[in-house]
């Protein structure tokens, strides 16, 4: 395990944790955490866990604005972890990989899509409980008001998953407006798994049934009685192993 430091388009300091079992470089899954998380957030660190253990590289990064990175968070959008994220893929294509997957956790999942938009060359996508489509999941969530009071202050405040108070703009809302999965996931040339919770009470597993139904090579793992974090009664190996098998392949 090793730390790194690299920089975005904005010259914004990113920070990352490289796992490197293996020594051939043939293949690294760059791994992107949820909404105002980080790379040692449980639903990536054990991913990347398990990836060693099979002998996958994998680099596990903070989002501009996030844990040991750069930036402000409340200045975080889609496009911004885009950047982040494409940042990351051409220092390890300039390290001399040749094969570059990528995973994404809830709101990374979305990040992780918007990149295989614009850079081409994914040779797969793994997703844990994807967001599909932003404005409509904030809209379900927080309600037509609870938006319109966001967009007239410019901001708002939330609580994060471990205590922290957070300020969020309401950049990210209108940034999002571009990155309606539903509307690009025909684009997708290839293999994209979803793996989904039915008792995920954060990101609704109809949204993740709709989006798989539209990638050309699409695949939807549905875990009976999981959570948002993918653990059936506390136990997460179940989608632990589904996720190491399919970068594996």
């Amino acid at each position: 395990m090793k730390k790194i430091y690299f920089t975005n388009s904005l010259h914004q300091k990113i920070c990352g944790i490289l796992e490197e079992p293996d020594s051939t470089l043939e293949q690294i899954v760059i791994m992107v955490h949820g909404h105002s998380s980080h790379k040692n957030g449980k639903s990536i660190r054990l991913v990347s866990e398990e990836l060693k253990i099979r002998g996958i590289n994998s680099l596990r990064i903070d989002l501009d604005g996030c844990g040991e990175s750069e930036g402000n968070f409340e200045d975080q959008t889609i496009s911004s972890a885009v950047d982040d994220i494409i940042s990351t893929i051409k220092l390890m294509k300039n390290e001399g990989y040749a094969r570059i997957c990528l995973f994404g956790s809830s709101a990374g999942g979305m990040a992780v899509m918007a990149t295989a938009l614009h850079y081409s060359g994914i040779d797969k996508i793994g997703l844990k409980a994807p967001v599909a489509d932003f404005p409509s999941h904030l809209l379900r969530k927080f309600g037509k008001e609870y938006i319109a009071e966001w967009k007239e202050k410019g901001h708002h405040y939330f609580t994060s998953d471990d205590g922290r108070i957070l300020k969020w703009n309401y950049t990210f809302f209108e940034d999002s407006r571009k990155y309606n999965m539903y509307d690009h996931a025909q684009k997708f040339r290839c293999p994209v798994l979803i793996v989904h919770g039915t008792s995920d009470k954060s990101v609704d597993i109809e949204d993740s049934k709709k989006l798989v139904s539209l990638f050309p090579n699409g695949r939807l793992m549905e875990l009976i009685g999981a959570d948002h974090g993918l653990a059936i009664e506390g136990d997460r190996s179940y989608s632990l192993k589904i996720f190491g098998d399919y970068f594996k392949e």
